[in-house]
């Protein structure tokens, strides 16, 4: 018998057929049992919502709530909405990813242990659509190298502190969205995800939360991070016009503390002089023990140059340089 659910677990699912089962398969198998899932099925045409009709018939935990196709960011603020407000906790999780069993339990007790904290997370490994490890070792290094201002520098940020506001400004490490687990009220004032950002709507997510406090960092892989083709198929361009708007977003947002503010200023710059150094070293050293070519060479050049502008000017735009 489960007790009270104390974590929402919100799953939006687009034409997810192919992946969902295995995912809630992993949310039914964690270890810490006192949850709720609500699966947002987000328009499908697929079998996604008979998938998630099957599972909640054998375990009342889950719901299905449906609706017309809006998107993830809608689909997981009506999730959200949706959920019990009597919860403590609250996590979004794509419906292709899976959890460790133990998950949970680990995002759960770090909070528990960490009351000052507005969130916990943890690291993920990638796996292919058959579930077998791609490059193992490499996301989970990606997440550990979070980078934040220190003496007005960009610096790696020892394992032992939390994720902050600042190390989340400019990169985004804390990826994908079910490697976090956040306090309610955490949510509930930070407001809902932004429908209009586009692809980086976690991120932004992730940037809101940690204007409140801290996120406690567990260093230990809790997610298995699925890649396919329905997911690579964005291009890198997009990526940067996104990553662009949600910088000026950041920079420029009312919600911005002073010292917050300040972070930004000096962040803004010292990323630019990260960069420039980080472009530099590949123009002169090429990739380990291979020279760079002269196509490379071009345009760490011409990236180069866009940093300095950026340094110049002294804050984000959301289009253009």
């Amino acid at each position: 018998m489960h007790t009270s659910p104390e974590v929402s677990i919100v799953v939006p699912a687009h034409n997810a057929e192919r992946f969902l089962k295995k995912t809630l398969d992993s949310i039914r198998s964690q270890t810490f049992d006192a949850w709720e899932c609500i699966v947002v099925d987000d328009g499908s045409s697929d079998a996604t919502a008979a998938i998630a009709r099957e599972c909640a018939s054998m375990d009342s935990r889950f719901r299905l709530v449906r609706q017309s196709c809006g998107g993830p960011s809608r689909a997981r603020n009506r999730g959200f909405l949706e959920s019990l407000p009597s919860t403590r906790f609250v996590s979004f999780m794509d419906s292709d990813d899976l959890w460790e069993v133990g998950a949970l339990a680990a995002l759960v007790g770090a909070l528990d242990v960490n009351p000052d904290a507005v969130g916990a997370h943890g690291l993920a490994e990638l796996i292919d659509d058959q579930g077998r490890p791609l490059a193992p070792g490499d996301f989970s290094s990606f997440g550990r190298r979070r980078l934040g201002l220190r003496d007005g520098k960009i610096v790696e940020w020892p394992l032992s502190e939390p994720t902050v506001f600042h190390t989340l400004a400019w990169t985004g490490p804390l990826h994908p969205p079910g490697l976090l687990l956040a306090r309610r009220e955490a949510y509930e004032s930070a407001g809902l995800y932004d429908p209009g950002l586009g692809l980086c709507e976690d991120w932004d997510m992730c940037l809101r939360l940690s204007r409140l406090g801290s996120i406690k960092f567990i260093d230990e892989v809790i997610l298995r991070y699925r890649r396919h083709d329905a997911n690579l198929s964005r291009h890198a361009g997009e990526n940067r016009r996104v990553v662009r708007r949600l910088h000026a977003k950041t920079y420029f947002s009312k919600h911005n503390s002073p010292e917050q503010r300040q972070q930004l200023r000096q962040g803004w710059k010292a990323w630019q002089l990260f960069k420039i150094r980080e472009k530099w070293a590949s123009v002169r050293l090429g990739s380990g023990t291979t020279e760079a070519t002269p196509v490379r060479k071009t345009v760490a050049l011409l990236e180069i140059t866009a940093h300095v502008v950026r340094y110049l000017r002294g804050y984000p735009r959301a289009e253009g340089i």
